[in-house]
């Protein structure tokens, strides 16, 4: 995941990334570390410092953490983060 998070806030670029990483912790108490763990205070950090644009990085993000599980993503109408990531781990659980 954290993989997946580096890259897509570089899409952004270098100094952004770190800018946010930097934000995170800072004002959200969310050390780049613990991401994988708290991804719902994630997304409501994203949220809060991005508006709606927070869905596209969002968005950018769960595509990259799917490309790197080898899983398909398809785009469903009115799930968020976390529910493409709960996806994600029943996924890889099944044998």
């Amino acid at each position: 995941m954290l993989e997946a998070v580096d890259e897509g806030f570089l899409a952004l670029g270098e100094s952004v990334r770190q800018a946010i990483y930097w934000h995170l912790e800072n004002h959200f108490s969310i050390k780049r570390n613990e991401i994988p763990n708290k991804p719902k205070e994630f997304m409501e950090a994203l949220k809060n410092m991005f508006g709606a644009g927070a869905e596209i990085l969002l968005k950018v993000i769960i595509k990259r953490f799917y490309m790197k599980l080898n899983l398909t993503f398809k785009d469903v109408e009115g799930w968020n983060f976390i529910d493409y990531v709960e996806n994600a781990k029943k996924s890889i659980k099944q044998p």
